[in-house]
């Protein structure tokens, strides 16, 4: 983190494969069949469109004898029911193979353009687009909010001792502990760099002070141990801030998040810095 509180719309854009993502989708009518085919199983969807072909079959079968005035036999139904069997049957699960598979392609499309590829947890495009609900729920109900900012200490010089290397492993290691002391509801993501980023729905000041000592604590002691393969002591430093009803945007509540990140910064690094919550804005 450079020592000046830096403006959100600074960061980085999204990545191609992120953009990717957003023109990779199936046409309304195919996702529409690929959520069919999922609910009911491949094996079931098939039979169905099977019978669908029967049916149609034979109806128009019986509509040609009818226009043509021609008389409706056993045999000729019997050949109207059964000879779509074999090629609907094909056809249909074939069809339907590709259609699921590539909806499901997609998905992981998607999911990979969500998705930090070196730490595995989001990324700041999905953690913008999720804050931005919850930022406007919270709004609307006057439900409490709090967010924090999370930078790795004297990264630079974890990169230059120890190697490039060494560095991402660190960032998967603090990803995966802040992970795992977060509750399920937290949002947490990979803002850029060293920094991480964490929304806390329906947490107060008070209460996100404390997860957030508790993630500095739990890095701290990870990373310290003996055991540990990088044996790199490293800390992080933490800014805090709550939603206050004077709190006008989303970026304004990362803008105070940011400036709370670079007083703990100032203030000696490997440690919790917070706003009053009057000045989050």
């Amino acid at each position: 983190m450079n020592d000046q509180p830096s403006d959100p719309a600074s960061r980085p854009a999204p990545a191609p494969s992120e953009a990717f993502a957003e023109m990779a989708a199936l046409p309304p009518g195919l996702a529409r069949l690929a959520v069919w085919v999922e609910s009911v199983g491949l094996r079931q969807a098939t039979v169905l469109m099977v019978g669908a072909s029967v049916a149609a079959s034979v109806l128009l079968d019986v509509l040609w004898h009818v226009l043509a005035g021609w008389t409706l036999s056993t045999r000729s139904l019997l050949l109207a029911a059964l000879l779509p069997v074999p090629i609907a049957g094909l056809g249909a699960g074939v069809m339907l193979r590709l259609v699921l598979a590539l909806e499901l392609a997609l998905r992981r499309v998607e999911d990979m353009a969500l998705t930090d590829a070196l730490t595995g947890v989001r990324n700041r495009r999905w953690f913008m687009e999720q804050a931005a609900l919850e930022f406007e729920r919270a709004t609307r109900h006057g439900r409490p909010l709090a967010m924090v900012l999370i930078d790795v200490d004297h990264f630079k010089r974890v990169n230059d001792d120890h190697g490039h290397q060494a560095g991402d492993r660190l960032l998967v290691e603090i990803a995966q502990t802040c992970a795992m002391t977060l509750r399920r509801t937290d949002l947490l993501a990979r803002f850029g760099g060293e920094e991480f980023i964490v929304l806390l729905p329906e947490t107060g000041q008070r209460e996100a002070i404390r997860l957030a000592e508790r993630m500095r604590q739990a890095v701290q002691a990870g990373l310290r141990d003996p055991q540990h393969p990088l044996q790199v002591p490293v800390t992080i430093s933490l800014g805090v801030v709550a939603m206050s009803a004077a709190t006008p945007t989303l970026d304004a509540l990362i803008r105070a998040a940011d400036q709370a990140l670079y007083d703990a910064k100032r203030a000696g690094r490997d440690r919790v810095h917070t706003l009053p919550l009057s000045l989050g804005v």
